[in-house]
């Protein structure tokens, strides 16, 4: 079975280990743009050394079967709101039996590509990826409404990040088979250090030996809770808060913290990385609004696989990473925030960190969610799954994170 994949993320390091391992059970092609920013990762294929290689013909010997990332146009550049001028040419000379676009339901963009595929190759089984889990956002619009019409006739497949997304795409009245698959990080990329270089990077930020370091990656935006943050943050002094991604709250933060704040921008994969292994904690404080409810928060997932406790409100599927309640505290609730920060480093802060690692590995790894992905798919397409639908994430071993 062929699988072509729109995929904005682009080719980063951090995705592709998805891709080798959803190709040990299919023939798998994937468009992604040039450049792109997205909450804490950037990229540019033509100045990123790390990412300028031509990767659209892998060698068999290095993913184990074929896959193809192909890098190409998308219009405009960076936008949500996206076109690949490039796809009806793929869906002629690749001719895939699903095509995957890594899209939502109530966007327009999902029915335009879905169209074209109707037209260019009617064969291809479209399927879609949920997240949307509102089900009236404030900002919904005529064309939100136009595109749920739309594309419940054109999707086939819906692959939902969270039980409530599905639930969110049900309501709406999509009748095709779905199956809840999380977000995931790559644990090749992502892992922790050895002693001694998480101690360099720390000498590196400035870090005193008691200052406890949080992070945040992602949008730098309201609805992730950083003013929220930023208001019960001043009572521990030891407490630092270094930030990654792109927003409009920067200077906000800087002038509530002082200097307990750094923020470095949106990351390289490496870059960020780094920025992982020198943490202690990784926060994501959202809270619930009319247009948006927090997701998955999918850097919760990557510092979790560097070693980092994560911290978060009860906002979303957030409390399905921090699992504890000593890691988790009620939205919009600064004295609940201010508690669970008082109590930090916690002590049991070890037995915390081996669960939430354990959590990740078995559900939210490259590995786990291609092989859950392999099997939903090769079940609707009707066709036998090989060696990824069979890897259970009970198999892995890899050696859990000690501080």
């Amino acid at each position: 079975m062929k699988i072509l994949i729109v995929w904005s993320g682009g080719g980063v390091p951090a995705y592709r280990q998805f891709f080798t391992e959803l190709a040990k059970a299919f023939r798998v092609r994937v468009l992604a743009p040039y450049r792109w920013t997205h909450g804490s990762m950037s990229f540019d294929s033509k100045a990123d050394t790390d990412d300028s290689r031509n990767f659209s013909a892998e060698p068999a010997s290095r993913v184990g079967t074929h896959w193809e990332l192909f890098r190409t146009r998308f219009w405009p550049e960076r936008s949500a709101r996206y076109f690949v001028p490039a796809l009806p040419r793929h869906l002629r000379t690749y001719r895939p039996d699903i095509l995957y676009i890594m899209d939502d339901l109530d966007r327009l963009s999902l029915t335009c590509h879905a169209l074209v595929a109707k037209l260019f190759w009617p064969r291809a089984r479209i399927t879609a990826y949920a997240l949307q889990n509102l089900p009236q956002p404030d900002y919904y619009r005529r064309r939100h409404r136009l595109a749920l019409a739309l594309n419940n006739r054109l999707v086939d497949f819906v692959i939902a990040a969270t039980v409530e997304s599905e639930n969110v795409a049900r309501g709406h009245g999509f009748r095709g088979p779905t199956a809840v698959i999380p977000l995931w990080a790559s644990e090749d990329v992502f892992h922790p250090a050895p002693a001694e270089t998480r101690a360099i990077l720390r000498r590196k930020y400035g870090l005193a030996d008691d200052e406890v370091l949080l992070v945040f990656a992602g949008s730098l935006v309201s609805a992730k809770g950083l003013l929220l943050l930023a208001r019960a943050l001043p009572r521990f002094p030891r407490l630092r808060l270094f930030t990654a991604g792109t927003g409009p709250l920067v200077n906000d933060l800087r002038t509530a913290l002082g200097l307990q704040y750094r923020h470095l921008g949106a990351l390289r994969v490496d870059a960020l990385r780094s920025l992982y292994q020198a943490a202690d904690y990784a926060i994501l404080p959202s809270q619930d609004q009319g247009h948006w409810k927090e997701q998955v928060g999918r850097f919760l997932i990557e510092a979790i696989l560097c070693g980092v406790i994560v911290l978060g409100s009860d906002s979303g599927s957030i409390p399905e990473l921090t699992l504890f309640s000593e890691t988790t505290f009620r939205q919009s609730d600064v004295e609940s925030l201010a508690e669970l920060l008082g109590n930090l480093p916690l002590a049991n802060r070890d037995a915390v960190r081996s669960g939430q690692w354990r959590n990740v590995q078995a559900r939210y790894t490259a590995k786990a969610v291609a092989a859950k992905t392999a099997e939903f798919l090769g079940a609707v397409a009707g066709t036998k799954v090989g060696s990824a639908s069979s890897t259970s994430p009970q198999r892995q071993h890899r050696k859990e994170p000690t501080r």
